[in-house]
């Protein structure tokens, strides 16, 4: 899709919730739209986004906060008010929701003539439910991944990416990773300039790519089933500053390299040296939030060759230096 410059009328953003649905998904992502069309708005005069938020039924829905608000409609009223993209909100009752066929095969019919439909966090349960996202990409938040591989083993999870797109369907990880998602949407409707200054008019990170892992205390690094892949789990983990290649983890392991590989990759969905990656990148931003040391023997003690190379590293998986993640997350 070309960004556009002057729509002849706003795009219409539906946003799908429920009661206890994460007030963060719903606010915080519709923010990014609504902000994004007052300032377009004061740019070219004419308005880039309409938003209304959708509940199962009419009336009012008690967000996770306790607070009570009215939607602007419901769900089956859609069919005749076909939004331009609709976006799903997660939340916890969002896994049980996705077993009941009747709600199933209502968002499975809405969705259908959509142009674009997004879920948030848990909200992928809801989307992956209907089967569009057979044999597709999708993420959706590290600690609900064990359940969605279970429930839905047709779709490419994808574990270290905040957020996905295959064909019409998107997804977004963990709950702030909702307005990442919208940021790029902005940048797919209107342009990356426009995505820039709502991003900097919301104090946000402009833009954590779609590659980025989830800011989670676990960083989405799931432990082996067996006791021999969990003792070389420990062992990266308590010696990151050691060379770590295939080689030497496949022969502390006592397992040939193609073996060893296949196993860590079906028990922990990654590859030794993403892995390895992964944890080295976990332990550099836990010492940059809770240390004091400067950057560069952070870098050492976490395997990095020199700074740069973790810097490189930084910049490539969450798009911010290791100075300026530090200074958003420090607790000094």
């Amino acid at each position: 899709m070309q960004p556009r410059t002057n729509p002849a009328q706003p795009l219409d953003i539906a946003l799908l919730a429920y009661d206890n649905a994460n007030a963060v998904d719903v606010f915080g992502t519709l923010q990014v739209f609504a902000t994004a069309g007052i300032i377009f708005e004061s740019q070219h005069g004419s308005s880039a986004y309409q938003t209304r938020l959708i509940g199962l039924q009419k009336g009012e829905i008690r967000l996770a906060t306790g607070t009570t608000v009215v939607c602007d409609g419901s769900l089956d009223e859609l069919a005749g008010q076909t939004p331009d993209t609709l976006l799903i909100a997660g939340g916890s009752p969002a896994p049980e929701l996705a077993c009941d066929p009747a709600i199933i095969e209502r968002i499975g019919q809405t969705i259908a003539d959509i142009p674009r439909v997004a879920s948030i966090c848990s909200g992928a349960f809801l989307l992956a439910a209907t089967g569009v996202l057979h044999q597709r990409r999708a993420t959706t938040h590290w600690a609900r991944y064990d359940l969605f591989r279970e429930r839905f083993p047709s779709v490419d999870l994808v574990i270290d990416e905040i957020f996905t797109e295959d064909g019409k369907y998107a997804c977004s990880a963990g709950v702030s990773a909702g307005m990442d998602l919208a940021l790029h949407l902005v940048e797919a409707d209107f342009g990356r300039r426009l995505a820039l200054a709502t991003a900097r008019e919301m104090v946000l990170f402009y833009q954590r790519p779609g590659g980025q892992n989830q800011f989670s205390t676990l960083t989405g690094l799931r432990e082996a089933a067996s006791p021999a892949l969990q003792k070389i789990q420990s062992w990266i983990s308590d010696n990151l500053s050691q060379p770590l290649d295939v080689l030497s983890l496949a022969e502390r392991s006592a397992m040939s390299v193609r073996h060893f590989s296949r196993k860590f990759r079906e028990e922990t969905g990654l590859t030794p040296a993403r892995y390895v990656a992964l944890c080295r990148l976990h332990h550099a931003r836990l010492q940059l939030e809770s240390g004091t040391d400067s950057i560069k023997r952070i870098a050492g003690h976490c395997g990095y060759a020199d700074a740069e190379i973790m810097r490189r590293a930084f910049i490539r998986e969450l798009n911010v230096s290791p100075s300026e993640y530090r200074q958003r997350f420090s607790r000094f």
